[in-house]
């Protein structure tokens, strides 16, 4: 009578090639997740009113809090008297760029209601901006 024997395989596992893969995993993620400093301005949440700030550039200043409301110098407008104040910019201005400063919580709806403001002036540069220079 034969007697068979069942030879046990060797698992033990060599961990150095998995170290190594490790750090190189880790060298790379950190040196390619640099800090961005936009990113960093983007978490500031910016205040629901403000005043307008216009400067030797050309630039008109509009800002708009969380429930819609539309600012600039200092009062309120309704969204019927943005077209009209625009315009009047505009027609003062050689440039037409406007800056819209935007709470993070703004209803999309409002984003889209300016650009649609903008689109029948014919406005060349409009910037949304998150943070104050």
């Amino acid at each position: 009578m034969r007697k068979y024997t069942i030879k046990k395989a060797n698992f033990e596992m060599n961990l150095a090639p998995l170290i190594d893969v490790v750090f190189l995993l880790l060298i790379f993620f950190m040196v390619a997740s640099t800090l961005n400093l936009s990113e960093v301005k983007a978490t500031i949440q910016l205040p629901g009113t403000g005043t307008v700030e216009e400067n030797g550039k050309g630039e008109f200043v509009l800002y708009i809090d969380r429930k819609g409301q539309i600012f600039s110098e200092e009062e309120a407008i309704n969204w019927e008297q943005v077209s009209d104040i625009l315009q009047q910019f505009l027609n003062q201005k050689k440039t037409n760029q406007i800056i819209v400063y935007a709470d993070k919580e703004v209803d999309f709806q409002y984003i889209v209601n300016m650009l649609d403001v903008a689109n029948q002036l014919k406005i060349d540069k409009m910037q949304f901006s998150l943070h104050h220079r």
